[in-house]
């Protein structure tokens, strides 16, 4: 399974079938020298001379020779170059996927201690475009503020390791450490938003969104002042999940942009 991961990887790559092709032309030109078809009544008529010269021993000795090597050279660098790198690179992809998909697991599930999951126990599942375009959607449109703030106390407690693994996202090349750039200012965006909730001695996110509305006077001026707070509260975060969303999309699936950050959207 591993090894036909890696060959499809190995495909995917414009230089790689380049010289997979150009080896492929080498290996048939080998077995032409080595085979020496015989030559048509014609050719040995009209061109007696280059016939015995592409005949000769010395012509199948330098010119099979260096073919050989040519393709040797070529098996060496699969077997000891690409392979090991591709699975270096793959590994590489699950520690980032697994760091971008802790907070995506926590605002999915509504895990409130998920900033205290291990992330080896992360749901990458969560990482399919289909599960992103639905939580994108569902923030646009129905902005919870419990996974909301889930989703912040987990950027808040990985954000250190977003910042660490730079390293990790440039040995995958210069774009997708560009991308890693992008995502961890999206998460240093919303850890912004940490501890920065409005306070209020009698009331609570209870109260405005939960079953707590009934048990207190809608009406009274400090708790419409306190609903007001909290909802320009709620949009921060909303805008910011949604943004760090949209990378996560852009991250599982590299979008063909000039840049890797997309165009700000309206909430």
């Amino acid at each position: 399974m591993l090894m036909s991961k890696l060959i499809l990887e190995f495909l995917k790559d414009k230089f790689e079938r380049k010289l997979f092709f150009w080896s492929a032309v080498a290996f048939v030109c080998l077995c032409a020298v080595k085979i020496k078809f015989r030559p048509s009544g014609f050719m040995q008529e009209a061109w007696p001379g280059v016939v015995i010269f592409f005949q000769s021993q010395a012509f199948e000795d330098v010119v099979g020779d260096l073919l050989t090597s040519l393709i040797a050279a070529y098996f060496f660098y699969i077997v000891i170059e690409v392979f090991p790198r591709m699975k270096r690179e793959q590994q590489n992809v699950e520690v980032l996927n697994r760091l971008v998909g802790s907070i995506v697991d926590s605002y999915s599930k509504s895990h409130f201690f998920g900033h205290t999951m291990a992330i080896t126990e992360v749901d990458l599942n969560l990482l399919s475009i289909d599960r992103i375009d639905g939580l994108i959607t569902e923030v646009k449109k129905e902005p919870n503020f419990v996974k909301l703030k889930c989703a912040l106390f987990t950027a808040h407690s990985r954000y250190s390791d977003f910042s660490a693994t730079l390293n990790i996202a440039s040995s995958l090349g210069s774009k997708r450490a560009m991308q890693w750039l992008v995502i961890t200012d999206k998460v240093r965006l919303l850890v912004e938003n940490y501890e920065e909730d409005p306070e209020s001695d009698d009331y609570g996110p209870q109260h405005v969104y939960g079953s707590g509305r009934s048990e207190i006077d809608e009406n009274a001026v400090d708790f419409l002042c306190y609903e007001s707070d909290l909802r320009v509260y709620l949009s921060s975060l909303q805008y910011c999940v949604l943004e760090y969303l949209e990378q996560v999309r852009d991250w599982i699936s590299p979008t063909q942009t000039h840049s890797p950050s997309r165009a700000p959207v309206n909430i």
